[in-house]
C-alpha cells in the first residue's frame, strides 16, 4: 500500500509544472521618457545633498525625508513607491 502511494505521488510530481514568474506583464518594459524621469528625481535628489542609495541607505533616507516637500509632485510620488 505504502508503494502504491509512494508511486502515485511520484507520478503526480514528475507530472506537474509549475512556474515561479510572473507572466501577465512580460514584454512590458518603461519608456525611455519613464527612465529619464525617474532618473532626474536621483539626480535631484544626489544635488539636494542626499547621495546615491547605493552608498549610504540611512543617510538618503533621511536626507530625503528633510527634502521631500521640495521634490516635484511625480518624483514625490516615485519615492513613495520605493522607499515607503
Amino acid at each position: 500500500m505504502k508503494t502504491i502511494l509512494l508511486v502515485i505521488g511520484m507520478v503526480i510530481a514528475l507530472d506537474s509544472f509549475g512556474s515561479i514568474e510572473h507572466t501577465e506583464n512580460v514584454g512590458t518594459k518603461p519608456s525611455e521618457t519613464e527612465v529619464q524621469t525617474n532618473r532626474a528625481c536621483f539626480k535631484e535628489l544626489e544635488r539636494q545633498g542626499c547621495g546615491d542609495p547605493g552608498e549610504d541607505i540611512q543617510h538618503f533616507r533621511s536626507c530625503m525625508n528633510n527634502v521631500f516637500s521640495k521634490l516635484p509632485k511625480s518624483c514625490q510620488k516615485l519615492m513613495q513607491d520605493l522607499y515607503k
